[in-house]
């Protein structure tokens, strides 16, 4: 009974990851990416020559925010959302003034939108619309790009959530399986043979990942499926039990920020103090955005979005708009309770965004041995299918299965490395906006043209060898092309204020000499004896 168990696991845990072990991977390998996307790469995207992303003086900005509510409708100084440029979202200091109800124009929430250089405090652009409109039409980038493919894998609400959700459960089912029927290797956990076969280094790969990163992988595995699948299911389950079905009134009741009580009475909102002790709470959280409710009238409100320092978790801190402080609460407002702190924690969790550059070291780590394990998995199912005189898989099947997971695996790795030189270049080009269109072109159009090259039939290992090649070169031609398009690159690589865009460089450079180390151990390796005696068997 209990071999019989074994073998029903064992075939669940196989067909899972054959089934869904290169989607996997794909969401796997630019998760691990996307760990950096905020705000390192974004950041590092958006540097231009030596300008970079500086904070703006609270002062300055609550100049500013009177400055420009001057020139909207009176209207539209009720809900204003101010970005600050710290990478995670913007990079730009940003001044949304927005109506919920439109106006004259049109009948949905409309913005006049302002996004303000954080160096020189100049105008960079000025938009003019709906809501949705500009939130879509904001400049991306490079590292912006892999975020969003991660999240929805660029098919958008609900199929591309549906996708990436359901890939979070066959994760925690493959973890969940995997470790009962390899619970003996447990006593091997030390056991790597890398100077073994290709074959039985990737079987003691595989289940090492598999053991050592278990914890990880099942967390990764439930907060993926929860953010994946949390909007297009959850949300309105939740509605249809609690609300009848009313969705809107699910959010409002769930927001931390009510509309205000205009009291039509003039008294200045001193955003500069609030930010200032904002800064005295907790000097080592990020204050991500504030909401102004109602600028400069007795009953304005200013809400603080915060992240990192003591908290585990985001933060939303209340303020009187004369400065006084009113409350600290949740991103769900005061609504408490271990559910609450439980989804509190899934965002953090899933991108490492806690406590710091190690933890996201780790996360970016254990999430490439997470994008690993499936794909190890459906390489030792073919092994396994193609050895031995009873064989069921042909030299030219076999070729053709690795050739399309080289194609499809290496793929995404190609595309995601094309990414950053492709954005140093359309940095010294292209300005703001007009990048947009670029990104997606580069990134499904290298990938395409890798999996179309996978489909000739040569020998899968040359494939492999190019395919490493050509993403070692990608990433080491980042600093050659920054040192030819950035005048002075050299002169201030070292500031103090262009650190984080150095080690990012360095970085790539570093990559790209382990991926080309990569590509000669490639070449120097001789074929597995199993895959000699196939093919000769077979000739």
């Amino acid at each position: 009974m209990k071999s019989l168990t074994i073998k029903k696991l064992f075939q669940m845990h196989s067909w899972v990851g054959i089934v869904t072990g290169i989607l996997l991977f794909i969401v796997a390998f630019t998760g691990a990416v996307a760990v950096f996307s905020r705000p390192e790469l974004i950041i590092w995207s958006n540097a231009t020559g030596s300008e970079v992303p500086q904070a703006v003086a609270p002062k300055q900005i609550e100049q500013l925010v009177n400055q420009y509510s001057k020139q909207v409708p009176s209207e539209f100084t009720e809900n204003i959302h101010i970005y600050m440029p710290t990478g995670y979202n913007y990079t730009e200091l940003t001044l949304l003034f927005e109506s919920h109800h439109g106006d004259e124009n049109y009948d949905q929430p409309v913005v006049y939108a302002y996004e303000i250089n954080s160096n020189t405090l100049a105008l960079e652009r000025q938009f003019y619309g709906l809501t949705g409109d500009y939130y879509e039409g904001r400049k991306d980038t490079a590292g912006a790009f892999i975020g969003h493919f991660h999240a929805d894998l660029h098919l958008g609400r609900p199929i591309g959530l549906i996708l990436t959700g359901f890939m979070g459960l066959t994760l925690m089912v493959s973890v969940i399986t995997g470790l009962y029927i390899h619970r003996e290797m447990f006593k091997q956990l030390f056991t790597f043979r890398r100077e073994k076969s290709l074959s039985v280094i990737v079987s003691d790969g595989h289940k090492l990942f598999g053991l050592w990163g278990s914890i990880f992988h099942f967390v990764i595995g439930f907060t993926g499926a929860f953010l994946g699948l949390a909007t297009v299911i959850l949300l309105p389950a939740a509605a249809y039990v609690s609300f009848n079905g009313d969705q809107d009134k699910l959010i409002e009741t769930f927001t931390a920020m009510p509309e205000p009580v205009i009291s039509e009475q003039y008294q200045a909102t001193e955003i500069a103090s609030i930010m200032t002790h904002i800064h005295q709470r907790d000097e080592k959280a990020v204050v991500l955005d504030l909401t102004v409710m109602a600028l400069n009238d007795k009953n304005a409100t200013v809400y603080a979005r915060m992240m990192g320092g003591e908290n585990f978790a985001s933060e939303i801190l209340e303020y009187h708009g004369d400065g006084q402080f009113s409350q600290s609460m949740s991103s769900f407002g005061n609504i408490g309770g271990w559910a609450i702190t439980i989804i509190e924690w899934l965002f953090p969790l899933h991108f490492g965004n806690f406590s710091g550059v190690f933890v996201k070291l780790l996360w970016g780590f254990l999430g490439l041995t997470t994008a690993l394990i499936p794909l190890s998995g459906v390489m030792m199912w073919l092994s396994k299918r193609s050895r031995g005189n009873n064989s069921d898989l042909s030299v030219q099947a076999y070729q053709r299965w690795n050739r399309i997971i080289i194609g499809s695996c290496g793929g995404i790795i190609l595309a995601c490395a094309v990414m950053f030189p492709a954005q140093v270049i359309l940095n010294a080009t292209v300005h703001g906006v007009a990048q947009n269109p670029w990104f997606a072109q580069l990134f499904f159009g290298s990938w395409l043209a890798w999996l179309m090259l996978s489909l000739i039939p040569f020998n899968y290992r040359l494939l492999l060898r190019i395919n490493v090649i050509i993403v070692a070169m990608a990433l080491l031609l980042v600093v050659p092309l920054k040192l030819a398009t950035v005048d002075g690159y050299l002169n201030f690589v070292f500031a103090s204020h262009y650190r984080l865009i150095a080690v990012i460089d360095l970085s790539f450079t570093l990559l790209g000499a382990l991926t080309a180390y990569l590509a000669w151990r490639l070449n120097q390796q001789s074929a597995p004896v199993n895959y000699t005696q196939l093919e000769e068997k077979t000739a």
